[in-house]
Formats: structure tokens, sequence, C-alpha cells
């Protein structure tokens, strides 16, 4: 009898239980990865919205302790929603703002608009506009400003 007490579970059930739980974990990823995701984008426009992207950061660490994110978030939102790098993101973010402000406002110089957006150097500002528009900062305003007239 006591052999009786204790049926033998047949494999497939055991196997059943395995691939529901594993189902259940990658669902339950892939719900804590979309809310991960709301939240790093929610973090992001924020930060932009509040100006901070315009700001002269120390290090990554700086940039990750004020949006209160992990480089891992961060790094996955980016590759997986943007398909760039947070650094190249950022920095399109700026170069469209200099550009708007190159136009808007032609009396100020190229390097005080560079500035404002949080690159003090003239020729890292100049570099970075070129490598995203294809032309220096004065190239691009004299291009485009006779277009607007």
């Amino acid at each position: 009898m006591k052999n009786k007490e204790k049926l033998p579970v047949p494999r497939f059930i055991i196997r059943l239980k395995l691939l529901r739980s594993a189902r259940e974990r990658r669902n339950s990823d892939r719900f804590n990865s979309r809310r991960t995701m709301a939240m790093v984008e929610a973090r992001l426009s924020r930060w932009v919205a509040e100006g901070k992207h315009r700001l002269r950061y120390g290090s990554m660490d700086d940039i990750l302790e004020d949006l209160g994110l992990t480089g891992d978030e961060l790094c996955s939102y980016c590759s997986g929603k943007l398909g760039k790098t947070f650094l190249t993101w950022r920095k399109e973010i700026r170069m469209k703002e200099a550009m708007k402000l190159l136009l808007d406002s032609p009396e100020i110089p190229a390097c005080k608009i560079g500035a404002s957006l949080g690159i003090e150097d003239k020729s890292n500002f100049r570099h970075q506009f070129k490598s995203v528009t294809g032309y220096t900062p004065d190239g691009w305003r004299k291009k485009y400003q006779k277009k607007s007239r």
C-alpha cells in the first residue's frame, strides 16, 4: 500500500508546470520592461522640458543620478526605442535647438549659442554641429537665413 500512496507524477504534468512558469516569467519580464521603458521615457521628457540637457555634467554617472536611472535602464531605452546612444540623442537635441537659435537670433554669435546649450568650447560646438547638419554653424546660418527671408 505504501507504493500506492506515492503515485508518480507523470512527466508531461511536470513539463506543463515548467512551461507555464517559464511563460509567466516571460510575460512578467515584458510587463516590467514596458513599465521601465515608460518610466525612462517620462524621466527623459521631464529632463529635457526642464532644460537639464543643456547643463554641463562632470560624468555620465552625474547624468544618471540626475535622471534617477541606472546605466542599464538608459542604455536599453536608447538602443531599443531611439536606436542610438544617449549621448548621440542628447547632441541631436542640442543641435536642433542651435539651428533654431541661429535663425531666430542672427545678432548672437554662434559660439554664444553653443555656450547657452552647454558647449563652452567653440571648436567642440562647431564639430558637433557639423556632425549633425553637415555645415558649420555660421555656414548653416548663412544658407538658411537667405531661404527664410
